[in-house]
């Protein structure tokens, strides 16, 4: 769920901000690690897929539990996802105000994934529950141009303008790649990151470069 108004700040690549916490450096390790398990539930249907040892359908839904926390991934368009060509991915990640707020949320996010089937581009989405009511988000799509045609779509800025700043404390959004797609076995590369900060006043918006790209391995996000 991304804003689209307010105009950002830009920040070092190697530099965190003294005022606004939710854009330190030290958050890539964490964020990094739970896109890479959201990929990483990807690549293990897909390549139960390739092997025959699994049929995917388009937009079909799977959800199953790990420690108790549930994780789902919907396959909007497998065919593409078996192929090993290069892929863009969006990963999400909020600090959520409290649990009533938050299942306002849960019950929004029905709305985005059906939308999915307006916007061909988008590949799969995957979500990780965490402790504390808290979740992470991974979209897979095909060009950057597909982020940003579902960024401007109806449900998608209703969400972002009106509804993450009644729920969310602050938000991190991470555009990046995925060399050779999830049937490879590379990791999640980020290259920019988006901050905004809605306990801020005025709300705070910011962006960070990364020119060189930043890569991360699997760690255990529900343990935190």
């Amino acid at each position: 769920m991304e804003p689209t108004r307010l105009r950002p700040v830009r920040l070092d690549a190697g530099r965190s901000p003294d005022d606004h916490p939710c854009a330190d450096l030290l958050h890539y390790g964490a964020d990094l690690a739970l896109m890479n398990y959201l990929l990483q539930d990807l690549r293990v249907l897909v390549r139960q897929a390739a092997t025959g040892d699994a049929v995917l359908r388009p937009y079909q839904t799977i959800t199953w539990h790990v420690h108790g926390l549930k994780r789902r991934t919907v396959m909007c368009d497998p065919a593409p996802l078996l192929r090993g060509s290069d892929v863009w991915v969006v990963g999400f990640l909020g600090d959520r105000r409290s649990t009533d707020e938050a299942n306002e949320v849960d019950e929004f996010e029905i709305d985005v994934i059906a939308e999915f089937r307006e916007y061909p581009g988008i590949l799969s989405y995957s979500s990780i529950e965490l402790i504390g009511n808290q979740w992470a988000n991974l979209v897979v799509h095909r060009e950057v141009a597909d982020r940003e045609a579902w960024r401007h779509s109806p449900v998608h800025i209703e969400a972002a303008e009106n509804l993450a700043p009644r729920v969310y404390r602050s938000v991190r959004i991470h555009n990046g790649r995925v060399l050779g797609g999830p049937i490879g076995s590379n990791t999640v590369i980020v290259e920019l990151t988006k901050y905004w900060d809605y306990d801020s006043d005025p709300i705070w918006h910011a962006i960070r470069v990364l020119p060189e790209g930043l890569t991360g391995t699997l760690s255990q996000p529900w343990a935190g």
